[in-house]
C-alpha cells in the first residue's frame, strides 16, 4: 500500500513537471507582417527626424544671425548714450 502510495505521489510530481517544461517550453509566435510595416513607419519617423533636424538647424543659424544685428544695434545704442552723456556734461560747462 505504501508503495503504491509513493509510486503514485512519484507519477503525479512527474507529470506535473512535464506540464510545466511543456508550457515553458513553448515557442511564441512570431508574426513577420508586423514587423514589416513597422520598419517602414521607423523610416518614416527617421526621414521626418532629418528634416527636423534641418529645419532646427536653419532656425539657429537664423537665430545667430539675429543676435549678431541685436548686438550691433547695442553697441550703437551704448555709444550714442556715451556721446549724450558727454554732450550734458560739455553743456553744463559751458
Amino acid at each position: 500500500m505504501q508503495t503504491l502510495r509513493i509510486f503514485m505521489t512519484s507519477a503525479a510530481m512527474l507529470a506535473c513537471a512535464v506540464l510545466g517544461v511543456a508550457q515553458t517550453a513553448e515557442p511564441t509566435p512570431v508574426t513577420l507582417q508586423a514587423a514589416t510595416p513597422a520598419r517602414a513607419e521607423d523610416a518614416k519617423q527617421q526621414a521626418e527626424m532629418a528634416e527636423n533636424i534641418k529645419q532646427l538647424q536653419e532656425l539657429k543659424a537664423q537665430n545667430g544671425e539675429i543676435l549678431k544685428q541685436q548686438q550691433a544695434a547695442l553697441e550703437a545704442l551704448d555709444e550714442m548714450q556715451k556721446e549724450a552723456e558727454q554732450l550734458r556734461i560739455y553743456s553744463k560747462r559751458g
